[in-house]
């Protein structure tokens, strides 16, 4: 089978991919680079058609003219019509992932910096306290309530950090679900660092709340253990879970919405410009 009757087959096959496939080959596609510049850069070498955003729309222009390929006034609407509706498609789940990856993009970098001066003051808590406190225990929250209350406030601050990490988290789950069939859509590189900003995160959690705990029994408080039953502890698993069934899903709606928004507000301009395209690519492979 020469080359020409191999890529035959494959030009049938994508003919009948959706909009939804198109979209998983080019997040695949992408993934294969680390960051979003070393993916354009390698972009830049390739013509036109080759191009993993531009080949997509040329294969479903033909899927459209397969299901309508009549001449008459009627078909050639209705083939326009299918066309639009499924460049529509691809070119909202195209943004949808670039959206999704530049916001976790910037989110990941401000929580970890918000995290890394958070623990910085939890440590010149810590550090006041060892040098402040009484000798006796009994005295240890009782002589000085500003020690508590300033626990108190860097308890919900932080508390609030972690609900608006582990939303984004969720909601990137939530998306490649409901738009790529469970395929992850964010770059390698993106990937690590939101794993790197988990476990640095969690790490810290666990360091607070045994803190938090040693310093309930030091006031004569009763306190098990377990995070859970010391008041100043903070509750990790029941956050990651709620915010897991509510922000992450409006989360993940709203960038769904606005993906939708970008791509009507682009979309006249968009698909005259590729419909010039496809034809001057047509004419110049004599594939019309």
């Amino acid at each position: 089978m020469t080359t020409t009757t191999a890529q035959k087959r494959l030009d049938e096959i994508e003919t009948y991919l959706t909009p939804t496939d198109w979209a998983i080959r080019l997040a695949d596609e992408m993934r294969k680079y680390p960051d979003p510049l070393a993916y354009m850069k390698a972009m830049v070498k390739l013509p036109l058609h080759e191009l993993p955003m531009q080949r997509p729309l040329f294969a479903l222009e033909k899927q459209a003219a397969a299901r309508h390929p009549g001449k008459k006034p009627d078909d050639i609407r209705a083939r326009h019509r299918l066309t639009s509706a499924l460049w529509h498609e691809f070119h909202t789940l195209k943004l949808l992932f670039r959206q999704v990856d530049r916001t976790l993009q910037r989110k990941v970098e401000t929580i970890c910096l918000h995290a890394a001066l958070r623990l910085t003051a939890l440590h010149t808590l810590i550090l006041e306290d060892a040098l402040t406190r009484p000798a006796k225990p009994s005295a240890a929250f009782t002589e000085d309530e500003s020690k508590l209350i300033s626990l108190a406030e860097w308890r919900r601050d932080f508390t609030a950090l972690l609900k608006d990490f582990y939303a984004h988290r969720a909601a990137v789950e939530l998306v490649q679900a409901r738009h790529f069939d469970g395929h992850p859509i964010l770059f390698p590189e993106l990937e690590s660092e939101l794993a790197e900003a988990t476990r640095t995160i969690e790490n810290a959690v666990a360091t607070v709340n045994a803190y938090m705990i040693h310093w309930a029994r030091f006031d004569g408080a009763e306190a098990d253990a377990s995070a859970g039953e010391c008041p100043l502890a903070i509750a990790f698993e029941s956050i990651k879970a709620n915010v897991a069934s509510q922000r992450a899903a409006a989360l993940a709606t709203k960038w769904a919405e606005d993906a939708r928004h970008e791509a009507s507000e682009s979309d006249e301009e968009l698909w005259e410009r590729c419909r010039e395209e496809f034809r001057d690519y047509q004419n110049t492979t004599g594939n019309g």
